[in-house]
């Protein structure tokens, strides 16, 4: 009997394993079907809707329009930032005025410097198809004038009309970048543009003249009814229009920048190098465009919000006072201003220092000043998988490329001192990088600091960056004049010491001092010694110069806030009656220092940014944040 129950027992113990195994069967099976459905719905919600798809494919469309369309303009305004970079010794030397070179650079700083906020109100106004199609005509005129010059005032209005174009060119091109399009998208058009400045260096001014034609041409053809268009536009292309559109720009305001700007460059340019710096011919253009610089931006605040909004109602402040309340807009154009600096430096006295002190003809330092473009290129992939891939945000390219440029600079001030042409030509690679790092991040942080005034925010960027190496150019002249002047009449056996020949003389064609480094090269061999050694020593000071403008932009650059260029939730899309939406446009920012955010918590600080789209062009022009 006891057998008998051990039997029973065994049978029920098998058949409770036996029911608990085929329970643990059905629910295996059961949980399989339910995560077989979970993925076919999670596959379901995760793909787009029709009307998504159709916005990508339209939104791919219209970058590749873009890309086609602006490459040339864009090569334009690159080319002509250093088009003359190794050949101004010769040029100036060609027309007797080597002791005025630095005018070829000032001639179109100074204009591609004062115009570029006012070509932003012109696109805003009138269009961006309408402000391209004008700056390329400019540079078609004025690339005609270059390359045909036979008289010293040709040429020099040949490349201010340059210089008129590259503004219009460069900020318009920036501003049509930034229109209608998120953050990460304005990121990805901005990659391929970047790298069209590494290759613009080594193209000359008649290539530059068929470049302006063909993009009349394409830019009509593609972009006509591409472009966001302005007041003008939207109201109507009949005359009848022209004056309520002409009534909206700040003209005013526009003239005391340009005289502003334009008599403070003038008046750096003629300092120590035409005029002594003390002299009214000097301190007079200085004092007025320092006035002049000041009144606007008051004039500015009264038109925004003062007496004289009621005086001009319909006027549309060109650089809007409001835009400084965020610091941010003030520590981004220093940044620029330092970048100009830096890089106007190395494409112009790097080439001087090259053709006269080492004797290099004017190709040779050609192929030396190539080790700077690799720098930029290397910054500028760089700075793409810094915004694209990660972190995704502006604070740490912008922190980085100014720690390297800064370290750059003065360890090529270092190499000129020393004439080690292996060290300069490495120094020239790390600051070209430091410099390449920042100018896809600057752009992008001011889109996502200020996405409702695209074109005053990236028209800002846009002057501060040639604004600083105008000045950066102009005061490293005077300096270079100076030291020049005061080491050649150091040198023994020249007009038997009495000092006759100087940086001026040796390119006026007064007596023996025929101003040509053909002067130079016919110097008995210590003599040219003497020469070279006091323009060695004369450019290393002039480097020295503007050290203390990248040392305040390192310090700035601190207090920066930050730009998320690709947010935790990119996009969001919901049916509403068969409609999908689309929020890929939204962005997060930090308006306070961003180190500050992070001591104290960053979530609290951050705000969502969107761009201003065409939808809302009747917005208030208050802060979209």
């Amino acid at each position: 009997m006891h057998v008998n129950e051990c039997i029973g027992f065994k049978a029920v113990n098998r058949s409770l394993i036996t029911a608990e195994h085929s329970f643990e069967d059905a629910s295996h099976q059961q949980d399989s079907a339910l995560a077989s459905d979970d993925s076919q719905r999670a596959l379901q919600e995760k793909k787009p809707s029709p009307e998504a798809e159709a916005e990508k494919r339209r939104m791919r469309i219209y970058r590749w329009k873009l890309i086609g369309s602006l490459f040339l303009p864009y090569l334009l305004a690159s080319i002509d930032l250093t088009i003359v970079a190794t050949a101004v010794p010769f040029i100036a030397s060609h027309f007797d005025e080597l002791d005025e070179l630095n005018w070829i650079v000032t001639a179109f700083t100074l204009t591609s410097t004062a115009f570029i906020p006012a070509f932003g109100q012109l696109a805003d106004v009138f269009g961006r198809h309408v402000a391209l199609q004008s700056a390329t005509l400019l540079m078609l005129i004025g690339s005609t004038l270059c390359a045909a010059a036979q008289t010293w005032g040709m040429l020099l209005l040949g490349r201010a009309l340059q210089g008129v174009s590259s503004a219009g060119l460069m900020a318009t091109v920036m501003i049509i970048l930034a229109d209608n399009v998120s953050l990460e998208e304005n990121a990805k058009n901005n990659s391929v543009f970047a790298i069209v400045s590494g290759v613009a260096y080594s193209i000359g001014p008649v290539v530059g003249g068929y470049i302006a034609f063909v993009s009349h041409i394409i830019i009509y053809i593609v972009l006509r009814n591409e472009l966001k268009q302005g007041t003008y536009s939207r109201s109507g292309t009949r005359l009848s229009s022209l004056l309520p559109a002409l009534a909206t720009l700040d003209i005013i305001g526009t003239i005391l920048f340009i005289f502003g700007v334009g008599l403070i460059i003038l008046g750096t340019a003629w300092g120590g190098s035409t005029y002594p710096w003390l002299s009214a011919q000097v301190l007079t253009p200085i004092i007025v465009g320092g006035v002049c610089f000041v009144l606007f931006f008051v004039y500015e605040y009264f038109l925004e919000k003062g007496a004289l909004r009621k005086i001009f109602p319909t006027q549309t402040p060109m650089l809007p006072y409001s835009m400084f309340k965020r610091l941010d807009t003030l520590w981004l154009a220093i940044l620029q201003f330092a970048a100009g600096a830096a890089m106007y430096s190395v494409f112009y006295y790097v080439g001087i220092y090259f053709t006269l002190i080492e004797n290099y003809p004017a190709s040779k330092a050609g192929v030396q000043l190539l080790y700077y473009i690799p720098g930029l290129g290397a910054g500028v992939y760089l700075a793409i998988i810094l915004c694209n891939t990660y972190p995704s945000q502006t604070f740490q390219p912008l922190t980085l490329g100014t720690l390297i440029e800064t370290l750059g600079i003065a360890l090529v001030t270092y190499s000129i001192r020393t004439q080690r042409t292996n060290i300069l030509n490495g120094m020239m690679v790390l600051a070209g990088a430091g410099t390449g790092i920042r100018m896809m991040p600057a752009t992008l942080h001011a889109s996502g600091v200020w996405p409702n005034r695209i074109a005053a925010a990236l028209s800002l960027m846009r002057f501060a960056l040639p604004f600083g190496g105008t000045i950066g150019i102009t005061v490293m002249g005077s300096v270079f004049n100076n030291k020049l002047s005061s080491g050649i009449a150091a040198v023994p056996g020249l007009d038997g010491g009495a000092g006759n020949v100087s940086a001026q003389g040796l390119g006026s064609g007064e007596g023996r001092a025929a101003d040509s480094l053909d002067f130079v090269n016919g110097l008995p061999v210590s003599q040219q010694d003497g020469v070279r050694i006091a323009g060695r020593d004369a450019i290393m000071w002039a480097y020295i110069a503007i050290l203390p403008i990248l040392g305040i932009s390192l310090v700035t650059g601190v207090f920066l806030g930050n730009v998320w260029i690709k947010p935790k939730k990119v996009t969001v899309e919901h049916l509403e009656g068969g409609r999908a939406e689309n929020r890929t446009g939204e962005s997060e920012v930090i308006h306070v220092p961003y180190l500050y955010a992070v001591f104290k918590g960053v979530d609290k600080y951050k705000h969502v940014s969107r761009p201003a789209l065409e939808a809302d062009a009747g917005d208030s022009p208050e802060d979209r944040t």
